[in-house]
């Protein structure tokens, strides 16, 4: 075993109950909330419409115009567009469900991979004032948590993307397969950093983010054009 693993200490930044200790960086609940809303409600849509546009243009300029007309013509008539509205839409209260989460999280100062606090319930006994119950995040044990954490956030998101996937590929066909590829890629390297270290893990999830928002971008593209016919 290597002496980075053998050095490193669980209880470092924690107070006797194991959650972070305040700080000048502690954010409040309203920070955090304010700052989730622009990275959910404003940055990420922003990001995957413009993605979505850059690909239905260049699509249109390598052949591909035609027969995404056709495909566009045949959910306008069927008014299919709701379909695709509404997937984006569960996406969306998807995210808002994530917002209240994460600033909520950050009130309770508990740190990833947990996510869940579990305290004794004993009202008057010897445990009464007993440490919170959290996640080792030490050594082979350690790892494992952030691993099967990295497994478990992919599964809480993967239905909405199946969806979006399926809808996104039945208008830009193989197009599809780029943002797809690199959200599997985001995917493993996440999984990768993650087990590696807490602070690594964002590194990884970038990609994966940019190709979930970016098919989440061309199911939108594709319900605005059904619906309104531009």
């Amino acid at each position: 075993m290597s002496t980075a693993l053998l050095e490193e200490d669980e209880f470092a930044g924690r107070d006797s109950m194991g959650l972070r200790v305040v700080s000048e960086k502690t954010e409040t609940e309203e920070q955090a909330f304010k700052k989730y809303l622009k990275l959910l409600f404003v940055f990420v849509p922003i990001l995957g419409l413009s993605l979505a546009i850059a690909t239905y243009v260049t699509a249109k300029y390598v052949g591909g115009e035609t027969i995404m007309q056709v495909k566009f013509h045949f959910l306008r008539q069927y008014q299919l567009g709701y379909v695709f509205l509404a997937a984006w839409l569960i996406g969306l209260a998807r995210a808002a469900v994530a917002l209240l989460a994460n600033s909520a999280r950050a009130a309770a100062r508990l740190d990833r991979p947990d996510q869940h606090v579990y305290k004794i319930m004993d009202a008057s006994g010897s445990l009464k004032s007993a440490p919170y119950v959290l996640m080792a995040t030490t050594g082979a044990v350690g790892r494992f948590n952030r691993t099967q954490r990295a497994a478990y956030n992919m599964d809480e998101s993967l239905p909405c993307f199946l969806v979006n996937t399926l809808l996104a590929s039945s208008v830009f066909g193989p197009v599809t397969l780029l943002p797809l590829l690199l959200y599997c890629y985001g995917r493993l390297s996440f999984t990768v950093k993650y087990k590696k270290s807490l602070k690594e893990r964002g590194a990884g999830f970038l990609p994966s983010m940019i190709g979930e928002k970016w098919i989440e971008g061309l199911v939108l593209l594709s319900a605005i054009k059904s619906l309104t016919g531009l």
